[in-house]
C-alpha cells in the first residue's frame, strides 16, 4: 500500500497580513498550545486543503479567509495542494499544474480518487455510481476534537448526501472485499445507471402501444383495404389540388386587401387637396384688385388672371386622377370579390372530400380506415422502437453479467470471515491497553459496532476502534494510507493514568510507517519523538513577521490558481 506524508503547509490571511509556515515530521508531529492558540484551525485547515469539511471551524478563522499549500509525497513522488475558499490547485513535483478544480464533488473528488487510487463509488440521490468526496477517503484517519470523541465516523460535516453510507464506506476502507472488487462493483453501477433511461422510455412506448391497440380493438369492422383504393387515391389528388388552390387564393386575396388600402389612402388624399385647390379659385373670383393680402403674414400675392388659370387647371388634374384612381379601387373590390368567390368554391371542394371521408363500406368508413391504417403503422414504429431499447438494455444486461461474474472471483466469504475475526481481535486487544473493559462481546464481532459507554470510556473506546481500523487499513493493498490526524484526545476529564493511556497508545500503536499529527494541551510529559510545535499566543496562529516571506513562497501557486480561474470566467 502507497503512503502519503506532509512535508510543510503555508498558511496566507492577506486580508489580516498574517501567515506561517508549518514543516511536518515524517513521524510524529506534536501541535502543542494552550486553549484558543489556533491548534485546532491549523488540523482543520489541512482537511479543508484536501477538500473535506471538518465540524467546528471558528468563525474567526473563517473570516480570515485563509489560503493554505500543502507540499507532500506519495512514495517518492511529490505534489502541492492549493486551497482558496472554493477554488484548488493540484501541482506535480515541478510546481507546474495538474489541475484546477471549483467543485469538491465534480471535480476535485475524481482527482483526488485518481491519485490516491480510491476506487470507491457510491450511489447518488438519482441512482448514479459516482466518486464521494475526499471526506468519506480521509474518515480514518481522522478525529476531530468534537463529534469524533463522541461517535464514529462523524469529523466531517456534509456526509448525508449518500444513503447508508456507512457500511459500504467501511467494508472498503477494511478491505472485506479486495480493491478490484469495488473498481469492478463501480463499472456495474454506471451500467446500471446507463439501463435507466431505455427502461424508462420502454415502458412509455408501451402504454402508447397500449392505449393506441385498444383504440384499434374497438372498432368492429372485417375490411379489405384495397376496396377503398380508388377512394383513397381521389382523396390525395382532391387534397393536393386544395391546398395548391387555397395558397394561390389567400396570397391573392392578401395582395388585392393591401391594394385596396393603398388606394382608399391615395384617394382620400387627392380630394382633400381638390376641394382645397376648389375653394382656393372660388375665393380669387371674389375678391377685387390685381393683390391680395396674406392674413397671417401679411404678404401680398397677385391676384391676376393667370394665377386663377392655374389654379382651375390644378383643380381640374386633381379631377382627372380622382376619377382614375376610383376606377383602379373599382377593379380591386371586384377582383377581391371574385377571388373570394373562388375560394368559396374551394371550400366547398373541401366539404366534397369530407363526403368521401364519409363514405361507407358496410360500417366503416373510408376516414376510420385511414386513422385505423396510421394507428398499424404507429403500432409497428412503436414496436421497432421498444426492439431497439430492448437490445440496448441486452447489451448492457450482458456486460452487468460478465462483470459480476469477474467480481464473484473475489467473493471469498472464508477470507471476509477471517478479517471480520482479526479485526475484532484488534479492537479487543485495544481496549485493554486502554482500560476500555464493559464493551459487551457483541461490539467486537461486527467492523461498524455500536460504542455506547460513557463517560471518560467512551473517547477510549473510539480511539480503540480507529486504530483497528487503521491497522486494518495498512495491511490491506488499496488506496494510499494518509498521515493519522488527532485533536484534542483529553475529551470526558480523562485522568492522569487513563490520559497518560491515550498519549502513549497514540504513539506506540500507530501503524508501523505512519505519520501522525496529534493536537493537544498536555502530553503528560510523554515523549512522542519526532517534532513538537509550540503555540502560545492567543488568538494568533498566523504571524506578521512570515506574511512576506510566506506570501513569496505560495505566490507562484496563488498566480497559476487565479489565471485558471480567470481563464475559465470568461469561457464561461
Amino acid at each position: 500500500m502507497k503512503s502519503l506524508r506532509f512535508v510543510n503547509m503555508l498558511l496566507v490571511s492577506h486580508r489580516e497580513k498574517k501567515a506561517r509556515k508549518i514543516d511536518f515530521h515524517p513521524g510524529m508531529t506534536v501541535i502543542q498550545g494552550e486553549n484558543d492558540t489556533g491548534k485546532s484551525s491549523i488540523v482543520k485547515s489541512i482537511l479543508l486543503t484536501f477538500g473535506a469539511e471538518p465540524r467546528g471551524l471558528h468563525s474567526t478563522w473563517k473570516a480570515a479567509n485563509v489560503i493554505t499549500l500543502i507540499r507532500f509525497e506519495i512514495d517518492g513522488n511529490y505534489y502541492s495542494l492549493y486551497r482558496h475558499a472554493r477554488s484548488y490547485s493540484l501541482f506535480d513535483g515541478a510546481d507546474e499544474l495538474i489541475g484546477t478544480y471549483t467543485s469538491v464533488t465534480d471535480d476535485l473528488a475524481p482527482a483526488i480518487a485518481q491519485l490516491f487510487g480510491f476506487h470507491l463509488k457510491l450511489t447518488d440521490r438519482e441512482g448514479r455510481a459516482v466518486t464521494p468526496p475526499p471526506a468519506y477517503y480521509l474518515l480514518p484517519f481522522y478525529i476531530d476534537q468534537d463529534r469524533g470523541w463522541t461517535d464514529k465516523w462523524s469529523s466531517f460535516l456534509h456526509l448525508g448526501q449518500f444513503s447508508r453510507w456507512q457500511e459500504r464506506v467501511v467494508g472498503y476502507h477494511l478491505g472485506l472485499r479486495p480493491d478490484r472488487w469495488y473498481a469492478l462493483n463501480a463499472e456495474k453501477k454506471d451500467l446500471e445507471f446507463r439501463k435507466d433511461e431505455p427502461a424508462r422510455q420502454i415502458n412509455a412506448l408501451r402504454n402508447i402501444r397500449m392505449k393506441t391497440h385498444e383504440e384499434i380493438s374497438s372498432v368492429d369492422f372485417d375490411i379489405d383495404v384495397d376496396a377503398f383504393r380508388g377512394e383513397i387515391q381521389r382523396l390525395l389528388h382532391e387534397c393536393s389540388e386544395l391546398r395548391k388552390k387555397e395558397s394561390a387564393y389567400k396570397a391573392k386575396i392578401s395582395s388585392l386587401a393591401t391594394e385596396k388600402i393603398r388606394l382608399e389612402a391615395q384617394i382620400e388624399i387627392v380630394a382633400k387637396t381638390h376641394d382645397e385647390l376648389s375653394a382656393d379659385y372660388k375665393l380669387s373670383q371674389s375678391l377685387q384688385g390685381t393683390s391680395v393680402a396674406c392674413p397671417t403674414c401679411g404678404v401680398e400675392h397677385e391676384n391676376s388672371f393667370a394665377e386663377r388659370f392655374a389654379i382651375a387647371q390644378d383643380t381640374e388634374t386633381c379631377t382627372d386622377l380622382l376619377a382614375s384612381l376610383q376606377a383602379d379601387l373599382e377593379a380591386v373590390r371586384k377582383g377581391a370579390h371574385e377571388t373570394n368567390l373562388k375560394l368559396q368554391d374551394a371550400t366547398n371542394e373541401r366539404q366534397h372530400i369530407s363526403d368521401l371521408l364519409a363514405t361507407k363500406q358496410g360500417k366503416l368508413k373510408l376516414k376510420d380506415v385511414i386513422r385505423i391504417e396510421g394507428q398499424k403503422a404507429l403500432l409497428s414504429h412503436l414496436d421497432a422502437e421498444m426492439d431497439a431499447h430492448l437490445t440496448a438494455i441486452g447489451e448492457i444486461d450482458i456486460k452487468i453479467g460478465t462483470i459480476e461474474g469477474q467480481m464473484k472471483k473475489y467473493e471469498d466469504k472464508e477470507r471476509t470471515r477471517a478479517i471480520k475475526e482479526k479485526f475484532g481481535e484488534a479492537f479487543r486487544r485495544n481496549a485493554l491497553t486502554l482500560g476500555v473493559n464493559t464493551l459487551p462481546d457483541s461490539a467486537f464481532g461486527h467492523v461498524n459496532p455500536s460504542i455506547e459507554e460513557s463517560g471518560s470510556d467512551l473517547p477510549r473506546g473510539l480511539l480503540a476502534y480507529f486504530y483497528a481500523v487503521l491497522s486494518r487499513i495498512r495491511e490491506t493493498d488499496g488506496s494510499t494510507f494518509f498521515p493519522i490526524i488527532i485533536d484534542a484526545p483529553n475529551q470526558q476529564e480523562q485522568d492522569a493514568n487513563n490520559l497518560n493511556s491515550m498519549l502513549t497508545f497514540i504513539r506506540d500503536e500507530a501503524p508501523k510507517d505512519a505519520q501522525v499529527i496529534l493536537s493537544l494541551v498536555e502530553d503528560k510529559k510523554v515523549d512522542f519523538g519526532g517534532q513538537t510545535i509550540q503555540f502560545t499566543d492567543k488568538y494568533s496562529v498566523l504571524t506578521e513577521h512570515q506574511y512576506k516571506s510566506v506570501c513569496r513562497e505560495i505566490a507562484p501557486f496563488e498566480r497559476a490558481n487565479l489565471e485558471l480561474n480567470r481563464n475559465y470566467g470568461e469561457s464561461a
